[in-house]
C-alpha cells in the first residue's frame, strides 16, 4: 500500500488520517512541529484595552486561555468579542463557558479577516495572539484601516530533535507516495532534510490551503490543495 507522510501534531490528525486512508494511503505520522508557552509581559494590560479577540488556531485558543487562567481574568473575557477560525477553535472556547461573536466561513485566516474586515464598519480594537512564525500580512491592512492592533506571541513553534531525527531515518529507509503539510513551517522544515539527504524523487506533496501551496511553489514544486 501507498504511504503518506502526515506532519502536524498527532492529536491535530485525526481528521486529515481518515481522510487519506479512504484515498488509499496508509499513513505514517511524523510531527514536524513542537509547541511551547512564551510568557508576553504586557499580556494582561494589551488585553484589558481591546474589544475584539482573534484566535486563528487551536493552539493559539489553548495557550490564550491558559495564560488568561493563569492570570486571573477569566472574568473579563465575557465583555470581548471573539472571532474564531473554525470549529476545533471554537469548542475550546465554548467548553469555556465563552460566546462566539464569529467563525469564518472557511476555516482559514483569509476567510476569518477578509469576513470580518467585510462586515466591520467601525474601527476597533483587536487582540490577536499568536506563535512565532505567524506571518502579518492580514495585521497591516488592518492597521491601515485605523484599527488598534495587539499581536502577543504568546506560544513558540519549533522544529523538535527527535522528530528530525525519525525524518531523517525514514526518508532514507522508506519511500513514501506523499507528504501532507498545513502550514509553509512544516514544508520548510519538511524540505530542509529531503535536501540535506540529497534525495532526488519528491512525493506528491498535498497541502492545507493557498498559502502553504505558494509557500511549496516558491521553491520549484507543485502541490494539491486538500
Amino acid at each position: 500500500m501507498k504511504k503518506i507522510l502526515l506532519t502536524r501534531m498527532i492529536e491535530d490528525n485525526r481528521e486529515d488520517r481518515v481522510y487519506f486512508q479512504e484515498q488509499g494511503f496508509e499513513t505514517v505520522e511524523i510531527p514536524l512541529i513542537g509547541l511551547k508557552r512564551h510568557v508576553y509581559p504586557t499580556f494582561g494590560d494589551e488585553l484589558k484595552q481591546c474589544e475584539w479577540i482573534f484566535l486563528t488556531s487551536q493552539h493559539a485558543a489553548e495557550f490564550f486561555l491558559e495564560q488568561v487562567k493563569k492570570d486571573g481574568m477569566m472574568q473579563q473575557l465575557h465583555s470581548k468579542k471573539f472571532a474564531v477560525i473554525g470549529t476545533k477553535t471554537a469548542n475550546i472556547l465554548l467548553n469555556n463557558q465563552l460566546e462566539i461573536f464569529l467563525v469564518a466561513p472557511e476555516p482559514t485566516k483569509k476567510s476569518l479577516f477578509h469576513f470580518w474586515l467585510k462586515h466591520q464598519t467601525k474601527l476597533t480594537s483587536i487582540f490577536y495572539p499568536k506563535s512565532n512564525l505567524a506571518d502579518a500580512a492580514w495585521e497591516e491592512i488592518l492597521l491601515k484601516q485605523g484599527h488598534t492592533l495587539y499581536t502577543p506571541i504568546i506560544y513558540i513553534n519549533f522544529f523538535p530533535a527527535e522528530s528530525k531525527q525519525r525524518l531523517r531515518r525514514y526518508l532514507n529507509e522508506e519511500e513514501f507516495a506523499a507528504v501532507y503539510f498545513a502550514s509553509p513551517s512544516l514544508w520548510l522544515r519538511f524540505f530542509t532534510i529531503f535536501s540535506e539527504l540529497r534525495l532526488e524523487k519528491m512525493p506528491v506533496l498535498y497541502c492545507l490551503g493557498e498559502t502553504t501551496q505558494k509557500a511549496i511553489k516558491k521553491m520549484g514544486y507543485d502541490a494539491i490543495v486538500k
